[in-house]
């Protein structure tokens, strides 16, 4: 008789797990909001993420959308419980941004195993959407191929052969090291020489020094967050620039350029594949986070409302927010918004769209938050890797 009644109770708590998780379509965005990565995201993502199910109009299929937010602390283990308890208690039906490309490939497995769906828009790591692929991961923003082929090429064609490249020690590090090598060599240049600091790292003065004894023309920085602000004021306080080397970034956020100083970034170029003053839906979309948090928007957000919003049209369209419909609407989809430009998601989960050339605009501009301007467009089939070049199992098949 217990057994019977525990068996009861356990399908009634089944049961009414079900339906509080059908009330509503629940979005999670999961970021680091406290630690290195917070200024690059953080909360400005989930002001975005509002703003996106706001402009939708707050439902879909008849249903309230939720946003939920979470700080995972830059910290693996807290994430992934963090990600659990949404996808397996708290019917969380798409978990958006995701910083750390570390965290991003454990939270990804988990997609995989519940079958729910990631909107990744920070994480730069391409194994989501290559040997790692679940087909619930889609990687919206970039990838480390993407930066690393548009800055190399660039600085390549103008005469900046050799290189030395200073990296984080950590994968998404890693990963960019890699497509750094591979691009340079395969544009015609060197690498000379390459160096990792562990996170957290302060004082970039031995690597530095390993740098200007390198004789590279270029010195690359795949750095982030207070990493990046440091190691770029030291290099002016070691005058590497005006001793004739250049400094290339795989990317630079809207934040970062604020903390480190135009002065000390003037002309420098840099890959991203997006900047509030490119058109005049960027711009709109600026002026309205700008009442909301003060400052610019960086792409890291104008990429979460996007994939947010692609998102919720691809669920108004299935009629279902079931992962697999949801997905195979959002591929069929040719998306085109204020952040995506020629966009197409490929059956690996990289979306494809136009990446873009920016350079720091010189100290004493009129408007303090226009701090970049574009240089060039790279179109989508020349900034990503091809879809037959893909070590993704789902493609192979």
């Amino acid at each position: 008789m217990r057994s019977a009644v525990a068996i009861t109770l356990a399908l009634c708590l089944l049961s009414g797990s079900a339906r509080a998780q059908n009330a509503s379509v629940k979005i999670g965005v999961l970021n680091d909001q406290s630690t290195s990565f917070s200024a690059l995201g953080g909360t400005e993502v989930v002001e975005a993420v509002k703003l996106a199910v706001s402009d939708f109009g707050g439902q879909a299929l008849g249903k309230p959308i939720q946003v939920v937010a979470a700080d995972h602390q830059n910290k693996p283990e807290v994430a992934l419980s963090i990600a659990r308890q949404w996808l397996e208690q708290d019917g969380v039906d798409a978990i958006v941004d995701v910083a750390n490309s570390a965290i991003a490939l454990s939270v990804n497995t988990l997609l995989g195993e519940r079958k729910k769906i990631g909107l990744f828009v920070s994480p730069i790591t391409d194994r989501m959407t290559e040997d790692l692929c679940t087909g619930y991961g889609i990687a919206w923003a970039y990838d480390a191929y993407s930066v690393a082929r548009s800055s190399a090429m660039a600085q390549i064609a103008s005469g900046g052969e050799t290189w030395y490249i200073l990296s984080p020690d950590y994968e998404a590090g890693k990963v960019l090291e890699a497509s750094y090598k591979a691009a340079v060599e395969e544009s015609g240049g060197k690498v000379v020489g390459t160096v990792r600091a562990p996170l957290g790292t302060t004082d970039f003065s031995s690597f530095l020094l390993q740098a200007q004894a390198s004789k590279a023309k270029v010195v690359a920085l795949t750095l982030n967050g207070p990493e990046l602000v440091n190691a770029l004021k030291q290099i002016q306080e070691f005058g590497i620039i005006q001793a004739g080397q250049r400094v290339a970034l795989g990317t630079l956020h809207q934040s970062d350029a604020r903390s480190i100083g135009l002065e000390t970034l003037k002309g420098i170029q840099f890959a991203s594949p997006w900047y509030w003053n490119t058109d005049a839906a960027s711009r709109q979309f600026e002026q309205r986070m700008m009442a909301k948090t003060g400052n610019a928007p960086g792409w890291v957000a104008a990429g979460s409302y996007s994939a947010t919003m692609s998102y919720l049209k691809a669920v108004q369209a299935a009629g279902t927010d079931a992962p697999q419909a949801v997905l195979a609407k959002m591929r069929e989809a040719k998306i085109n918004d204020m952040f995506v430009h020629n966009g197409t998601l490929w059956p690996n989960g990289r979306l494809i769209h136009d990446m873009f050339l920016l350079q720091v605009n010189a100290p004493g501009g009129a408007d303090k938050q226009d701090v970049f301007k574009v240089v060039a467009t790279v179109p989508a089939e020349k900034a990503f890797r091809p879809l037959a070049d893909s070590k993704c199992p789902l493609v192979k098949k």
